[in-house]
């Protein structure tokens, strides 16, 4: 053990509140526990903090520590199974520290070897305080109608994508995903609000994005971009798979039903994440092929590659930031 500080954790306590994004939060902790551990160790969690997402490896000392997801599942089992103090659990001759919000098990620090109780208590206090933090910085970025994440959160989420932050780690290289962002306009959503009411229209409103939400894996990004228009950072393979799962998100739109309005469509627009183009760049792209589906008869998606636009057409096109 390197930590050089008393086992009260206070300064690492204010150094962790004193984060003020998800990302900071998640490296402050990094830090923290590398100084503190002298063996291997990985801490996996759950970004949604629920427990109906299988915790992710966050950052791990080495790719040999990752677990597979049936270790994972097999920690989380043997976890929750545990009656009384659930402080510190030993696993194969390892140690495993829980993470919990609320009554829910999110996640967990995994460290080789055997924990001294003195070390694992420090440990137990600051993932308490992380958890905390990460609760308030996720519910602050939430929009309070639809659920999801708000306009503010959208730009922080693109530069950690560009960033190379966006992908968790322990990922095969067969797995290897790009991410994409897609925009989505209800169709012709004045008129929802004109002819049954506002209330009627937030309710469209709610029940478009619990479906965006639905389809799609809680390590991607939903977000209620403003208005009646929403954006999904979300990972595929390839255009062709990101062109099949918007075209089930629209789909599914489509044949829901919607109290009083019974039916609605929307229009989407998507394009591969560059590491090169600013957020408004991406947005501008993924905008062009938005206004192509809603030019072109509405409850369609469309690729911004299938525009056919020269990269010189683009670069003097003038980006709309509102």
């Amino acid at each position: 053990m390197s930590i050089s500080y008393s086992p009260c954790g206070h300064e690492l306590t204010v150094q962790l509140l004193a984060q003020k994004s998800e990302s900071q939060l998640a490296q402050a902790l990094e830090h923290i526990v590398a100084d503190a551990c002298e063996t291997h160790y990985a801490f996996y969690f759950s970004k949604s903090l629920s427990a109906n997402e299988i915790p992710k490896p966050i950052f791990v000392s080495h790719r040999d520590v990752c677990l597979s997801i049936d270790s994972t599942t097999s920690v989380l089992n043997k976890t929750n199974k545990i009656e009384g103090d659930k402080h510190l659990i030993q696993h194969g001759g390892d140690s495993i520290i829980p993470l919990w919000h609320r009554t829910e098990l999110v996640g967990f620090l995994y460290v080789k070897g055997q924990l001294n109780f003195t070390l694992a208590t420090l440990l137990k206090h600051l993932l308490n305080v992380f958890i905390h933090q990460m609760a308030t910085l996720h519910f602050a970025r939430i929009d309070p109608l639809s659920q999801l994440l708000n306009r503010q959160t959208f730009d922080e989420k693109v530069i950690e994508i560009t960033n190379g932050e966006g992908f968790t780690v322990c990922r095969e290289a067969s797995d290897e995903r790009k991410w994409y962002l897609a925009m989505i306009d209800i169709d012709h959503f004045k008129q929802v609000n004109d002819n049954f009411g506002h209330v009627i229209g937030d309710e469209v409103i709610l029940l478009v994005a619990q479906i965006i939400k639905a389809n799609f894996r809680t390590e991607d990004y939903t977000f209620r971009y403003g208005g009646e228009e929403f954006s999904i950072l979300f990972q595929s393979f390839d255009d062709d798979a990101a062109l099949i799962a918007l075209e089930r998100l629209r789909e599914h739109i489509a044949t829901s039903r919607f109290p009083q309005v019974e039916h609605v469509s929307v229009s989407i627009g998507f394009t591969e994440v560059v590491d090169t183009l600013q957020v408004s760049e991406q947005v501008h792209k993924a905008d062009q092929a938005l206004y192509y589906s809603k030019d072109n008869g509405r409850n369609r998606v469309t690729n911004y590659l299938s525009l056919g636009l020269s990269e010189s057409h683009y670069e003097c096109a003038e980006i709309e930031l509102f």
